[in-house]
C-alpha cells in the first residue's frame, strides 16, 4: 500500500513540477513579447523583431 502511495505522490509531484515550469516560462515570454510590441509600436517598424531574430541566430551559430 505505501509504494502505491509514494507512486502516486512522486506522479503528482512530477506533473505538478512540469505544468509550474510551463507557467513560468510562459509568463517569462510574454513579458519579452510585450516588451517587444512596445518597442514596434514607439518606434513605428519591425525593427526591433528584426534586431531580435539577428540576435537569436547568432546565439545559436556562437
Amino acid at each position: 500500500m505505501d509504494i502505491i502511495g509514494f507512486s502516486f505522490l512522486g506522479i503528482v509531484t512530477l506533473c505538478f513540477g512540469f505544468l509550474s515550469g510551463f507557467q513560468m516560462a510562459h509568463i517569462h515570454y510574454n513579458k519579452k513579447l510585450a516588451a517587444l510590441v512596445k518597442r514596434c509600436i514607439h518606434s513605428g517598424t519591425i525593427a526591433p523583431v528584426l534586431v531580435e531574430l539577428v540576435k537569436l541566430g547568432t546565439e545559436k551559430q556562437g
